[in-house]
């Protein structure tokens, strides 16, 4: 069982005003007449609002979508109104439930609508209209909505849209998103782009190695025979330019380097670009000027003279027996005679222990100039060891050995703009920087050599010593960042050169055999995943296949079973015709194209049919009815629960309307698809009435008394409300006998409110068999001291029913009718209790 709708209320929605108007459908079917332009199409496409936030004629029939712009809120609506379509539901398991749709800002010239859905007041998201067995299809048709302007869009659309729709109809959009998540897989399987493959593939294409290598790729080995194979290549190219093979493979992979740059140095000195890495260097540590300052500070204790003395006191005690001395000794120095005295001894010893921290400092002094010698000397030699060898090269020696921008223009060709002067670019910055280093190295240095030389009598200046060192550790930051750049360049040159050199000189595929072989593993890793990555391509490739082969079955299949549901109905709506439909399928040959085919025949058993395509063919007229057939098929599909249908029969198609009024809805009905027929045939209105009076058919008629006001919806199959209706526009009438008649019709709606008020009260208590018929004949005198306890939602409840029984009595008494107000007053007042108490 699918939901079923069982009143809908507009609010400030396209035709319809400030005044809420409610249509009751308590039965599976019913019909609502409307003549043109009183608001019977807004009533539909209030249904396709509600359950999807838009209407389908937006995107169907505009031009231009600007052209709806601020069509959705009624023009006369005053602002700050709101603006709703709401409807009682039933779902599947029986519960009522309430489903609104707020409008929160309409269409504009290049913006959407958007709303706000609530179910049971809270709000939701569309996706919870499932739960209530609310079906919805793909857009732009999403809702059970049939109108005029929908009946033709299939048969208008591009082929890619039709194709979209059958399938998403059929339920195969899962094979479509499977297919194209394995077609996905398989462009991310594409074989990797590693630069080891590359080369790899270029060693194939050498005559020595392809047949050494070829059969890596038809069993791949492990590490060891990995390595052995790419040996076997050194040796075998070792061999073949008859140089002698060296028993190692290290010095295999030496000699075959030294060759192919001894091939390539006789077109062009390629070793001239070769270079060492900048070595590391770094500015001297905080320790080394910490030493330097401790010796400026125990300098400064000592004086100059006792300095000066220091080494010898230091010497003098070192010497035999001097230490032991008891008595006067001749000085091993100088000779005097017993000039060396245990007291004069004594006092060397004090010296000494005066000035220890001061050489133990000028100790540590010394070794930390040497420390900044050192870092200052092996930075300037760094700088020029990292110089490429050609830049290190005198420009004659450069110029005598062949090392010239014009020969590699010449060697490179066409290629050479590219690689030659984006190297030329970064080789100046390296000179440069390399050269400034260089010079304040050796500036720094030699002064470090003078402080060496004399250190006591240096005033040693940590400070500017450091500002040097940072100065240099700045100015190597860039220089190595420009060797950077330059190795990017370089490399790219050097690629070009070597391949044009190899091409001269029949080494192509040397040098990449010599990038390969110290990394055998690597190589390995990437040809199994190579391997991997083909093997799982070809069976995605082989998936691919069998899912458009069970595409097509399916398709098919299920084409030929939606042709007969077609068929089914077109036959219900056009029997017996020699011009008829004949089957929806897709086109033998083309993947997105659906054809709709017609029979034509000459006989009433239709054998030897003609097929053609429905759109040469088909009258207006008919191609109306397939359009009505499809959308019944889809509906019987899907297993709706409703479906509306705003003017599903031509005006002038008198023939296909009585098989419409009869055989189609049956059928529907007995489908259990609840139906709303929205006509503005009069004739139709009351023909289904009739017809369908046996299974409770619900009716409703549109008109509008003030454009102003919008469009009024008057359910007559509604006894309580169609009094109600009735007498509206007769209590506004100027003349008393409209008065008078107003007061009629009111006090019957009174007696028929009271009675409804009694019959549910006895129901709610037990009494189901309660009707109103118990309550034929008896007047609103007698009807309302019986309910006016029920009236119990409000304390002013019952006051409001008494004045207006009092103003109705009056108008059909024999005497002056109470004045429009009066009669206005009244119907609002029954009005609002009806709402209140019975909520219609």
């Amino acid at each position: 069982m699918s939901a079923k709708i069982r009143s809908l209320a507009v609010k400030g929605f396209r035709a319809y005003g400030g005044a809420e108007q409610v249509l009751s459908l308590p039965g599976d079917i019913a019909v609502v007449w409307g003549p043109n332009s009183k608001g019977k199409t807004s009533l539909g496409e209030a249904f396709e609002f509600l359950l999807t936030g838009c209407i389908s004629r937006r995107e169907l029939m505009a031009s231009s979508q600007d052209e709806f712009a601020d069509a959705l809120r009624n023009a006369h609506l005053a602002d700050g109104q709101e603006v709703y379509v709401a409807a009682t539901i039933i779902a599947p398991d029986g519960a009522e439930h309430e489903v609104k749709r707020v409008l929160t800002s309409d269409y504009a010239k290049r913006q959407d609508c958007a709303s706000r859905l609530e179910i049971d007041g809270a709000i939701a998201e569309e996706a919870d209209l499932a739960a209530l067995g609310i079906v919805l299809s793909q857009p732009p048709l999403q809702a059970p909505v049939l109108a005029q302007h929908t009946l033709s869009h299939i048969f208008s659309v591009k082929p890619a849209d039709r194709a979209t729709y059958f399938k998403a109809l059929f339920e195969i959009t899962d094979l479509d998103d499977l297919r194209n998540e394995i077609a996905g897989l398989a462009g991310e399987l594409a074989a990797p782009t590693d630069a080891a493959l590359a080369k790899f593939d270029r060693c194939l294409e050498h005559r020595l190695m392809k047949p050494l290598l070829s059969s890596v790729e038809r069993k791949i080995p492990d590490q060891t025979g990995m390595s052995g194979k790419l040996d076997e290549c050194i040796a075998a190219l070792l061999k073949d330019s008859g140089s002698a093979v060296p028993e190692t493979t290290d010095d295999r992979r030496a000699a075959l380097a030294g060759l192919l740059a001894d091939v390539r140095s006789k077109s062009f000195p390629v070793r001239g670009f070769n270079r060492a890495a900048l070595a590391g260097w770094s500015e001297p540590g905080a320790s080394v000027w910490k030493q330097l300052q401790t010796y400026a500070g125990e300098k400064a204790k000592v004086d100059e003279k006792t300095r000066q003395l220091a080494a010898l006191f230091v010497e003098a005690l070192k010497l035999p027996g001097v230490g032991e001395l008891a008595e006067p000794a001749d000085c091993p120095l100088c000779g005097t005679r017993n000039a060396l005295t245990p007291a004069r001894m004594h006092l060397i010893r004090q010296h000494v222990a005066d000035t220890e921290g001061f050489q133990k400092a000028e100790k540590e002094a010394n070794a930390a100039i040497t420390q900044l010698l050192t870092s200052a000397w092996n930075l300037a030699e760094a700088a020029t060891a990292a110089l490429p060898s050609f830049l290190k090269a005198a420009a004659g020696k450069r110029r005598k050995e062949g090392f010239a921008v014009a020969r590699l223009r010449e060697l490179l060709g066409d290629e050479a703009a590219a690689v030659v002067e984006p190297w030329l670019t970064n080789v100046r910055p390296v000179m440069r920087l390399s050269a400034a280093l260089r010079r304040r190295a050796a500036t720094l240095h030699e002064q470090l050599e003078q402080i060496a030389a004399n250190v006591g009598g240096a005033e040693i200046d940590t400070e500017a010593l450091g500002v040097e060192f940072k100065a240099l550790a700045e100015q190597r930051t860039p220089f190595a960042a420009a060797l950077e750049a330059y190795d990017a360049a370089a490399a790219d040159l050097r690629t070009a050169l070597n391949a044009a050199l190899d091409g001269q000189s029949n080494t192509a595929g040397w040098q990449d055999l010599l990038d390969l072989a110290p990394d055998p593993a690597n190589l390995l890793s990437l040809l199994i995943e190579r391997k991997a990555r083909a093997t799982v391509a070809k069976e995605l490739e082989t998936a691919l296949k069998q899912i458009d082969a069970a595409k097509e079955k399916v398709l098919e299949d299920k084409f030929s079973d939606y042709s007969g549901a077609i068929q089914a109905w077109w036959e219900r709506l056009r029997p017996d015709e020699p011009t008829f439909f004949s089957a929806v399928q897709p086109r033998k040959g083309a993947k997105r194209t659906i054809d709709f085919k017609a029979g034509l025949t000459a006989t009433a058993d239709r054998k030897a049919a003609k097929l053609r395509d429905v759109i040469a063919i088909f009258s207006q007229s008919q191609l109306h009815c397939l359009g009505l057939a499809l959308f019944l098929a889809r509906a019987e599909h899907e297993g709706v629960g409703f479906i509306v249908l705003d003017d599903p029969v031509l005006s002038s198609d008198e023939d296909y309307r009585v098989h419409f009024n009869s055989t189609v809805l049956s059928e529907l009905l007995s489908l259990s698809i609840q139906v709303i027929v929205l006509t503005q045939d009069h004739d139709t209105w009351e023909e289904l009435e009739t017809r369908y009076r046996h299974v409770s058919i619900s009716t409703a008629q549109l008109y509008i008394e003030a454009p102003a006001d919008g469009t009024i919806i008057e359910n007559t199959s509604d006894a309580l409300l169609a009094k109600i209706n009735r007498a509206k526009s007769l209590a506004r009438g100027g003349h008393p006998d409209l008065r008078k008649e107003c007061g009629i019709q009111l006090r019957d709606a009174g007696e028929r409110f009271c009675k409804e008020i009694l019959v549910n009260d006895r129901r709610r208590n037990g009494d189901m068999a309660a009707s109103l018929t118990d309550y034929d004949g008896k007047t609103m005198e007698w009807l309302f001291p019986k309910m006016e306890h029920l009236l119990d939602r409000d304390a002013s409840h019952p006051g409001k029913f008494t004045v207006f029984k009092k103003t109705v009595n009056d108008a059909c008494h024999d005497n002056a009718p109470p004045s429009s107000a009066a009669m206005t007053q009244a119907h609002g007042e029954i009005r609002f209790l009806v709402k209140e108490y019975f909520g219609r």
